[in-house]
């Protein structure tokens, strides 16, 4: 399984039909006990089997120095990883150190663990949908984390760094989406901080002072997002409350419940003070509406539906008049737009969406293709690259195969700029099934084949990092030997500090790396293709910045996609031309 993940926090959900469920393990403060939690992790492995991935809330490092040792022992390799793991960002200004060179969208802090970032939404490959908070309320007192800024700063997002503290503009950020048409819920919400009374209506854990215990910004949280589980930590004790109701009853539509599991620091010596929880769970996405509300024979009312509105959220939000992630407004002006320009082009679209002599050209022209029939995962919400989605320009596209299909860019470096993209929703080359990568790579190989043919060499990259969709860049260059393209990309990482590595080219890369990991990876004509894991701060634009480099193209003015826009028109003619030219080379022609 792996996490696709979306810049800025869009939320991916995928039509898993039938998906087995999910067996996940989720871990309470760790507290820079790394070697501890590992050796646990692996007898669970060893006894129980394959769990898809180990989520933890609270404190994750700890200011120590051997919190410093075993932590530099995992970094620098000396110590595996045993599961994928993922990390809510620091609960105190001590524990930054740790996050160096990460952003608020979080990033891989070494192989086989990933810190998801401030706040956002994840979906796995299965459907499985994760939502999480990281940060500590400003006045947090415990042992485990503090802070001393303040409410008011820690309502600002103007820092890109990681906030020890909870901000409210990241609490309206990911409360929009529950306003979105269509919203259910999610599978699972992590958040280090408690919500404030969710004892109400349930039995409070001993020896916790339950009054000064969380923050209402994390339980609006909750009741807003409505996840199937919620879990939280840093008050070093297990507490699985009563499964509450989302719904009131004989009021409007039944929904499901959510069970709030609070864990333990790791190294407790309590065995009732359980800080691993081992648990199964189906994406929501594959339950029937009748399988999801199924309520369990003890359930309350939910804890927060008393809470009083909260007028600095109400009144930021009717302010900006937007949410964080998506501006409503814009993406509809945007549809309005789109819709004029269709009708203004009908005249010259006219030959794109009429099937060929040899074979139908879109997929709706040719019936269901053999992906959509598997339920291939697909966006809810705005996805510009899934084939089925009302957002994809389809005046971009050059060829349709099975899996996946090929299309212009919109600001191509120049003009036979190609993406090859899964037909599906997949996030990386990591994520998807091997017959859509098998495919992709037979696109790659034919668009070679075509580039050659007019005395061109090409280089092909994907960069899994900040990215919603799968996406191979594919871009022609003068034609030179691979090496100096290769080199071109070496010392231009050099003097970014980021180092490849020469791997074999016929090595897939999900040998290279984890699922879930980030990456960057480039292929040449011939020869070894380079490797790197991208962390903290890797340039968005970093193919493009060596292939436009005076080495290459000399381009310079258009490393940026947005200074290479054209009009819809031009779009649509050197559409229309890379397909005649490229119909030679296209295997799907002869399938």
């Amino acid at each position: 399984c792996c996490l696709a993940r979306y810049y800025c926090g869009a939320h991916w959900l995928v039509h898993a039909l039938d998906q087995p469920a999910m067996r996940i393990l989720v871990v309470g403060d760790v507290e820079g006990r790394l070697q501890a939690l590992f050796a646990r992790v692996r007898s669970v492995l060893k006894k129980s089997g394959t769990f898809e991935m180990l989520l933890c809330v609270g404190a994750f490092f700890a200011d120590t120095g051997e919190c410093r040792e075993q932590w530099e022992a995992l970094a620098e390799g000396q110590e595996e990883v045993p599961i994928a793991t993922f990390v809510l960002g620091p609960t105190s200004p001590k524990h930054t150190q740790f996050y160096k060179g990460l952003d608020q969208d979080g990033g891989e802090l070494c192989p086989n663990i990933t810190c998801l970032g401030q706040r956002g939404m994840y979906t796995t490959s299965s459907g499985l949908t994760i939502a999480y908070m990281s940060g500590a309320k400003p006045d947090t007192g415990s042992s485990s984390s503090s802070s001393s800024q303040t409410p008011s700063q820690a309502t600002s997002t103007d820092s890109k760094n990681l906030d020890p503290v909870i901000r409210e503009a990241d609490v309206e950020s990911l409360v929009s989406f529950s306003k979105r048409e269509g919203y259910k819920g999610v599978d699972i919400l992590l958040t280090s901080e408690w919500p404030h009374g969710v004892q109400n209506f349930s039995t409070p854990p001993t020896g916790l002072d339950v009054s000064s215990t969380g923050t209402e910004l994390v339980s609006r949280l909750a009741l807003s997002l409505k996840p199937r589980y919620h879990f939280s930590a840093l008050y070093h004790v297990f507490h699985e409350r009563t499964p509450y109701r989302n719904h009131e009853v004989l009021k409007g539509k039944q929904l499901h419940v959510t069970r709030f599991i609070a864990l333990a620091q790791v190294g407790s010596q309590d065995k009732k003070n359980r800080y691993l929880y081992a648990f199964s769970v189906s994406p929501m996405a594959s339950l029937s509406h009748q399988e999801l509300v199924q309520q369990p024979p003890v359930v309350t009312n939910c804890p927060y539906a008393a809470l009083p509105k909260n007028t600095d959220l109400e009144s930021t939000s009717q302010s900006r008049g937007q949410n964080f992630f998506f501006d409503e407004k814009a993406l509809e002006e945007g549809r309005k737009k789109r819709q004029r320009e269709e009708e203004m082009l009908k005249k010259q679209m006219q030959g794109l969406d009429q099937p060929s002599a040899k074979r139908p050209l879109l997929s709706h022209d040719r019936g269901t293709p053999p992906v959509a029939r598997g339920k291939p995962p697909v966006a809810r919400g705005p996805c510009w690259f899934c084939l089925g989605s009302p957002q994809v320009e389809k005046h971009l596209i050059v060829s349709i195969g099975d899996h996946s299909y090929t299309a212009l860019p919109k600001g191509g470096l120049v003009e036979e700029h190609v993406l090859i993209l899964p037909i599906g929703h997949f996030g990386a080359t990591t994520d998807a099934p091997q017959a859509v990568v098998a495919e992709m790579s037979r696109f790659k190989q034919s668009l070679q084949r075509y580039f050659k043919s007019s005395g061109r060499s090409c280089v092909v990259f994907e960069r899994n990092f900040k990215s919603p969709h799968l996406q191979l860049q594919v871009i022609p260059v003068p034609e030179m030997p691979s090496d100096d393209l290769r080199q071109a990309f070496v010392e231009h990482g050099k003097s970014l500090g980021i180092e490849f590595s020469e791997v074999p080219p016929d090595t897939p890369v999900s040998e290279l790396a984890q699922v879930g990991a980030p990456y960057f990876v480039a292929h040449f004509d011939d020869g070894p293709l380079l490797f790197t894991r991208t962390r903290g701060r890797f340039p968005l634009q970093f193919g493009r910045e060596v292939l436009a480099s005076e080495a290459v193209l000399n381009l310079p003015g258009r490393v940026d996609w947005k200074a290479c826009s054209v009009p819809t028109t031009e779009e649509t003619q050197l559409t229309l031309s890379m397909r005649k030219k490229f119909q030679p080379f296209d295997f799907t022609d002869d399938d």
